[in-house]
């Protein structure tokens, strides 16, 4: 079970606290992560902000506020700090000495102006992991631009691979793909640099690209083009690495995606269908041969699968060992027993947005817990937080008390 507090287990990053200076997605998402794993994050809003109208431009909202920023920043505390005034600036530098992380997502030169570039935090905390991500990178002609989910779906390429057949490049439709990929790749990176610093005793700066990222993710395409030549065709529900791999639209008007991935699993779907003789056709004797010949073979398929609905050839491919999933809407996926077993969705209590369903962590941790809570409002945890930095100011040798 997942607790509604902050404090319930100790996950593995239990002890390591995080500035979390970020803002739209990507940066929260990965921020929101480390939180899951055990990290005291706190989250950094400007002081007397409206939180419930956080996001009011980008619906959908729950009570005025953005659905993405009540989902992209669970798992965390909230403390305000407007870091264009010295007042809260130095309230800043206090607690960036108790911090081992810290993430800013915001156009290169943003930090520094405001005072906590990386060589201004370094000075402060040496031992610091210090994570920026900006959405082209630190240098060159793009640098200063801003950069979102959907330019860099087209920038990357991604976009150019999407689409139906024949038609537009399209974007990923959940419009997070390029966004929450960079987030998990700086999460990973900030947790590595954690586990290098465990041996030098030494912070270091990460710096993470949205255009870098992209372009990772897209490796096997990437190495297939400059090894080919060839531009990857737009393929719709299609995979291109195996035919069939699509979605075929039952007699019920249900969609059933198929995956079959290897001869054993071609054989198999043949007779699971009632098609014995698609085995002995000679444009689907190979999976290379089905690929080239995938409008064919996908015709023929789309006919036999509108024959029946899409419980009777769940039955008899699941029988047969042929992968095989109906396309599920949500209020189906929050009561699947699969889900249900193995809790991969949870409810958590919000303190201004009533309880919220999420998708949870994505891992399970035996001997170290993850943990799952609720969204803070901005400034809930002002002070909780301020209280600590009092203690430890009290806790400090008179010596540093008066060099401060």
């Amino acid at each position: 079970m997942y607790e509604g507090t902050c404090f319930m287990t100790a996950g593995p990053l239990d002890g390591i606290r995080v500035f979390d200076m970020t803002i739209f997605m990507v940066g929260p998402w990965a921020s929101m992560q480390l939180g899951a794993l055990g990290a005291d994050v706190v989250h950094i809003e400007q002081p007397d902000i409206d939180w419930a109208t956080l996001g009011a431009g980008v619906p959908p909202t729950i009570n005025g506020t953005s659905i993405g920023y009540i989902a992209w920043n669970m798992n965390k505390r909230a403390f305000s700090l407007d870091m264009k005034l010295e007042e809260y600036r130095r309230r800043a530098y206090e607690l960036l000495k108790t911090c081992d992380v810290f993430l800013v997502n915001m156009r290169p030169g943003v930090a520094e102006r405001l005072g906590v570039g990386y060589e201004d935090v370094q000075k402060i905390n040496p031992r610091i992991v210090y994570c920026t991500v900006t959405g082209w990178g630190t240098s060159g002609p793009m640098a200063d631009l801003p950069g979102a989910d959907g330019q860099v779906q087209y920038v990357t390429g991604f976009g150019s691979a999407t689409g139906e057949r024949d038609g537009a490049p399209e974007l990923y439709r959940h419009l997070t793909q390029m966004d929450g990929t960079t987030g998990n790749y700086a999460a990973q990176a900030i947790t590595m640099a954690l586990v290098a610093r465990e041996r030098t005793g030494q912070g270091q700066r990460i710096d993470l690209s949205m255009l870098r990222a992209g372009t990772a993710l897209q490796s096997g395409r990437i190495a297939e083009y400059f090894a080919s030549g060839k531009v990857a065709e737009r393929l719709g529900a299609s995979g291109a690495a195996a035919a069939p791999d699509t979605a075929f639209f039952c007699e019920d008007k249900a969609w059933l995606g198929i995956s079959a991935t290897s001869q054993s699993e071609w054989v198999a779907l043949c007779d699971a269908i009632g098609k014995p003789e698609l085995k002995d056709d000679a444009r689907f004797k190979t999976n290379p041969d089905r690929v080239d010949n995938r409008d064919a073979l996908e015709e023929i398929l789309a006919a036999r699968f509108a024959e029946r609905p899409t419980d009777h050839w769940l039955f008899y491919l699941r029988r047969a060992g042929v992968p095989c999933g109906y396309t599920m809407r949500w209020d189906v996926l929050r009561n699947h027993r699969q889900v249900l077993e193995n809790n991969y969705l949870v409810d958590v209590e919000t303190g201004g947005w009533g309880e919220v369903t999420t998708g949870g962590p994505a891992w399970h941790f035996s001997d170290t817990p993850q943990r799952w809570f609720g969204t803070p409002f901005p400034g809930q945890h002002d002070a909780e937080v301020l209280g600590e930095l009092e203690a430890a100011r009290a806790s400090q040798p008179e010596s540093v008390k008066q060099g401060s």
